[in-house]
């Protein structure tokens, strides 16, 4: 059956952006017909063109739309994003990081609380952290809800989604809401500093300066972590587009003249 497909479907099946698809029936390289003044698409005839595109291979996917596969965190433009954090981190007063979806920074963390800097100073600590953040990868729910880390400590994150794939994430925490009994008992603090490799002593000292947000504002956070992780959204979406732009000038720019 040689079924047709919207724009918007075909935007899906190539991973591009409707501008691209629009250049490419300009171009003549889209089979393409109008149907009640709208593009359709054969799939039959878009599944032929893809063969030939790709040496008589199916693939999906164009030079100009990177593959789901090759889309990570380093797509994001880490100059720009450092100011949001560290603004956020400061109006806020708790700590913000953002991570890769393994847990590793791609920011320096920012208005981090005396705690979590002592944990953050030993090889086990960073690695207990980057396991907490990294288990927030896997969540089931995509928007930021309020949980408790390695150390006892409240954190969440927002998604960083570029081109519909989740590309790395935004945390803020290491906060306590309205009072730390729970994390500041002898027998929690002794298993963190055992875990963590430092001196229950000094995770004692540290402990009273960890951030304390009352419940109202700790239920404000789900929705501001999600403003931040849109913007950061929308930043690598238009760094994306710009180097797809970049990169169309610059294969203009190496066509010989054939004047």
């Amino acid at each position: 059956m040689n079924d047709l497909i919207t724009t918007r479907q075909l935007m899906d099946l190539l991973r591009v952006d409707r501008t691209t698809i629009y250049r490419m029936l300009n171009d003549g390289r889209l089979p393409a017909v109008r149907v009640g003044g709208q593009w359709r698409f054969s799939r039959q005839a878009i599944d032929a063109w893809l063969a030939e595109q790709n040496g008589g291979e199916p693939k999906l996917g164009i030079q100009d739309a990177p593959p789901e596969t090759s889309l990570d965190s380093n797509i994001l433009p880490t100059s720009c994003l450092q100011p949001i954090q560290e603004i956020f981190a400061q109006t806020s007063h708790i700590g913000a990081i953002t991570t890769d979806l393994n847990g590793k920074p791609i920011l320096t963390m920012s208005n981090p609380c005396a705690f979590c800097s002592l944990v953050l100073a030993t090889e086990s600590g960073r690695a207990q952290c980057e396991a907490s953040w990294r288990k927030l990868a896997h969540q089931t729910d995509r928007r930021p809800r309020l949980e408790k880390c390695h150390a006892g400590l409240i954190y969440a994150r927002g998604r960083v989604v570029v081109h519909n794939i989740f590309v790395a994430m935004f945390f803020v925490g290491q906060f306590v809401v309205d009072n730390f009994a729970e994390v500041n008992t002898r027998a929690h603090l002794a298993q963190v500093a055992r875990s963590c490799a430092v001196t229950e002593k000094q995770l004692a000292q540290a402990a009273k300066k960890i951030y304390r947000l009352d419940k109202s504002n700790a239920e404000r956070l789900p929705h501001l972590i999600e403003l931040v992780a849109a913007a950061y959204s929308q930043i690598g979406e238009e760094r994306l587009s710009l180097m797809s732009r970049l990169k169309q000038v610059a294969e203009i720019a190496a066509i010989p003249n054939s004047s």
